[in-house]
């Protein structure tokens, strides 16, 4: 008898256990994924802070009191933000160039003008870093061919690569906004008699604002805490991304000074995010007026056509030139120096290891970050919840995050249990995945957001659970954006550097850092042959995810 009821209690609390699931399904969900966040995305940035602020001794302000001191770390701080607002200016005004040729220019030159925008969408940024070594190094091809005596490290280096490699990114945010644009407004303004720069300046420039700040907020967050190209080309320039990685992996190892500059860091991409998402929101212009509208596309004028043609020219032609050098790098023994033509490089298979590694984590944050970035958009666009938006805040906040604060922190949280992760493939999956799901969740939102709520409410009424309307109803609607959200975490973690350089284990190297280690060494045969390799795997992804975009109308310039 007292065997039974002891039976009889535990079925009737493994019953409630069920029935409280059952009915609070999407906020266990939600409670799960914000555990998940506060373990792999703020307890790394916590453990970051208390590490600038404790060290032998206990808490301490010295760290702080030596980065002001010290001009050196001054200088870096100032060199860093000094970079990103050149960057940004320059990389603004020549994607509004792009921006308008391609959408207000001659026919004939948009579609060759957009493609050489985003060609380097393909390759990792720290490219640039390479062809610019092979052209104007110390004993780069330009350099000898004109006998100069400058070479291109130093700030000149970094801001050339830095500004080449977000102008895709600052094209793909601003493109929208330009397309949004009802071309009347600029016809009604030229039949009233103002000249093309008037226009510009009135009209167009104006509306095109909101977009342009909101890319300019991204490009200056990026360019800050960018560490590949800056590192290969700063020479002996002093900014904050290399600097804390010099001190993880130098002689120093001085763990506290390097969390003061990242916590710098992390403090400059909080204020944008801030900017971005808060102060921002809901400002834009509409110029939408509910019918279509057509125009004839409109002849620009030469003082208009020939200086935007020249900029972007210019532009295109620093593309030709970096996807040119590094192509006949990887045939040549050592481009510029012995041009005999050489299949060692292609054919050298000591980067399959890492290219073997590298294709194993990206398909498995790619397959994880697809799954996880639907189940977050389900749980904040169906969830009623408290928390909803501050789930969705730490999705966006670790995509903007820097990827050398995030190793650093993670270098901190997980080298000791419970969570020994440190020198596991678990910690670069596991990385990866929290700074890659923002676009994969937005993707989800803009087709649930598509889907209506009587769809499910239908189904729930019928007898369905919530776990099989999402099974059978919810899942396959959004599907294309679980594909989309997988292909652009796969490309991402092919290229990310960052914040894994700072994990990798040896022996079990990566194919992102292999390409930075060769350019590092001064290895430019192999790197070039490597940068081919992985071109060729992320072109193709980015071919199919083009192709699934017009599909499926989903694009990565909405909010993430």
């Amino acid at each position: 008898m007292a065997e039974a009821r002891a039976l009889t209690r535990r079925r009737s609390v493994w019953q409630k256990t069920k029935d409280f699931l059952a009915a609070h399904t999407i906020s266990s969900m939600g409670g799960l994924l914000f555990l998940f966040f506060a373990i792999f995305l703020l307890w790394p940035s916590i453990m970051v802070l208390v590490k600038s602020v404790y060290g032998p001794e206990g808490f301490t302000l010295e760290y702080y009191k030596a980065f002001v001191d010290k001009g050196y770390y001054y200088q870096s701080l100032y060199n860093t933000l000094l970079l990103g607002l050149i960057v940004t200016l320059l990389c603004l005004g020549i994607t509004f160039c792009f921006i308008y040729m391609t959408t207000r220019g001659p026919t004939y030159l948009r579609t060759p003008l957009k493609v050489f925008a985003l060609l380097p969408l393909i390759t990792p940024s720290y490219m640039y870093a390479l062809s610019l070594i092979i052209l104007l190094g110390r004993n780069g091809i330009i350099t000898k061919a004109l006998n100069l005596s400058w070479s291109i490290y130093g700030f000149p280096g970094c801001i050339i690569a830095q500004t080449m490699a977000y102008i895709p990114l600052a094209y793909l945010i601003t493109e929208s906004t330009m397309i949004s644009l009802n071309p009347n407004l600029e016809e009604s303004a030229a039949n009233l008699g103002a000249t093309e720069g008037k226009i510009l300046r009135s009209i167009t420039i104006p509306l095109l604002a909101p977009g342009l700040l909101k890319a300019a907020l991204i490009v200056f967050a990026q360019t800050i805490t960018a560490f590949g190209n800056i590192e290969l080309l700063r020479g002996r320039v002093p900014f904050l991304a290399p600097d804390a990685y010099i001190m993880v992996v130098g002689a120093e190892h001085d763990l506290n000074m390097s969390s003061v500059l990242s916590t710098f860091l992390i403090l400059l991409c909080v204020v944008v995010f801030i900017v971005q998402n808060y102060l921002l929101r809901g400002g834009g212009y509409a110029t939408i007026l509910g019918k279509p509208v057509t125009a004839e596309p409109k002849r620009m004028g030469p003082g208009i056509l020939i200086p935007m043609l020249a900029v972007c020219s210019i532009a295109c032609v620093f593309v030709v030139l970096t996807f040119g050098v590094v192509a006949v790098g990887a045939f040549t023994k050592l481009i510029g120096i012995n041009n005999e033509l050489t299949l060692l490089h292609i054919l050298d298979m000591t980067c399959n290891p890492a290219i073997i590694n590298s294709v194993k984590i990206s398909l498995l944050t790619g397959l994880f970050g697809a799954m996880m970035g639907l189940l977050l958009a389900y749980v904040i666009v169906r969830g009623k919840f408290r928390g909803r938006a501050a789930l969705e805040a730490m999705v966006l906040v670790a995509f903007a995050f820097p990827g050398t604060a995030m190793g650093i922190g993670y270098i901190l949280a997980f080298n000791r249990p419970p969570l020994l992760l440190t020198g596991t493939f678990i910690i670069l999956a596991l990385n990866s995945l929290v700074r890659m799901l923002a676009v994969g969740v937005e993707a989800g939102i803009s087709k649930l957001q598509q889907l209506s709520i009587e769809v499910e409410e239908a189904s729930l009424n019928l007898g369905a659970g919530i776990i099989t309307t999402f099974r059978r109803i919810v899942f396959p609607i959004i599907f294309p954006a679980f594909i989309y959200g997988f292909l652009y975490v796969f490309i991402r973690t092919m290229k990310t550097l960052s914040a894994l350089i700072f994990l990798v284990s040896p022996g079990n190297p990566m194919f992102s850092i292999y390409i930075f280690d060769k350019t590092y060494d001064g290895e430019l045969g192999r790197a070039s042959a490597a940068s081919l390799k992985l071109m060729v795997i992320v072109g193709a992804c980015v071919a199919l995810l083009q192709y699934l975009s017009k599909w499926t109308g989903l694009s990565v310039t909405r909010k993430a």
